[in-house]
């Protein structure tokens, strides 16, 4: 007996929409990819960085001016190179926006901003390599040919495998500059320490000593706040790299219950890092 034709096509469509669901309904890779979206975006949104860390240097370093320009914080460059920063978490979280639409072909997000590439250079006291330039260039290239060729959720392993060499090493730079400059505020605490404990030892005048200790308090809870922070920022986007490596290598396991298992715990340590 002949099927017929409306019955097949139908059938056919049924089997079609099946195999399409089964790719693109990666409910774990798309939590994972929303997660790390929202980490990067709140981790750019911080205030504290390169700049606000040399304006603090400039008068805990001379906190005896004899003028207030000897405090003077000459520190564009630094602004500078926090901006560039922003740019790069711009890009991997576009990127993360897509990796989010290709593990599910319901969900909408807008990529822009995506961020121009980082160009290579010195910035105040902060160094952009090249290296660093080309992954930044070539995260900004892909993410530009995804908004104009229209990918589709089935071009997950070609997203992933074709793009991860440059976005893993990106994260893992912001990564190594979080941590750097958490181990700076450390050495900006001492300081701090140092400048207060000089100041109320020495003071001729013990009305002076509780304004001194009042500041003291304020700043330190300041500084404490930020490399809590910070600190917190490093085990994040750890977080979100082995995330994205476990991806790569599951490639050809992303419906099996021990990457599901395993996805799922990265996803829920983002959550309650965000929350």
């Amino acid at each position: 007996m002949i099927m017929p034709l409306s019955l097949r096509n139908l059938i056919l469509l049924f089997f079609c929409a099946a195999a399409f669901a089964g790719c693109a309904n990666l409910k774990e890779v798309n939590a994972f990819a929303v997660g790390s979206r929202q980490t990067l975006d709140k981790q750019r949104s911080e205030d504290f960085g390169y700049y606000a860390y040399y304006h603090d240097s400039t008068y805990l370093y001379h906190y005896l001016p004899d003028h207030l320009r000897d405090v003077d914080c000459h520190c564009e460059a630094e602004k500078q190179a926090d901006a560039h920063i922003a740019g790069e978490y711009n890009q991997l979280s576009a990127y993360f926006a897509a990796l989010a639409r290709f593990a599910d072909a319901g969900a909408s997000f807008n990529f822009a901003p995506i961020g121009s590439p980082v160009p290579a250079g010195t910035y105040g006291h902060v160094h952009f390599s090249a290296q660093e330039a080309s992954y930044s260039a070539y995260v900004a290239r892909a993410l530009s040919t995804l908004t104009t060729t229209g990918y589709k959720a089935k071009k997950i392993r070609v997203f992933m495998t074709e793009y991860r060499d440059s976005v893993a090493p990106l994260i893992m730079l912001l990564k190594i500059r979080a941590d750097n400059l958490a181990g700076r505020m450390v050495n900006l605490q001492l300081q701090l320490d140092h400048a207060a404990d000089s100041l109320i030892s020495y003071a001729a005048d013990k009305a002076v000593k509780m304004p001194v200790l009042f500041v003291y308090e304020q700043k330190r809870k300041e500084l404490d706040a930020s490399l809590a922070h910070y600190q917190q920022r490093v085990h994040e986007l750890e977080t979100i790299i082995a995330g994205g490596q476990l991806i790569v290598d599951n490639l050809d396991n992303l419906h099996s219950k021990t990457f599901k298992d395993k996805m799922m715990s990265f996803v829920n340590a983002l959550a309650l890092n965000y929350h």
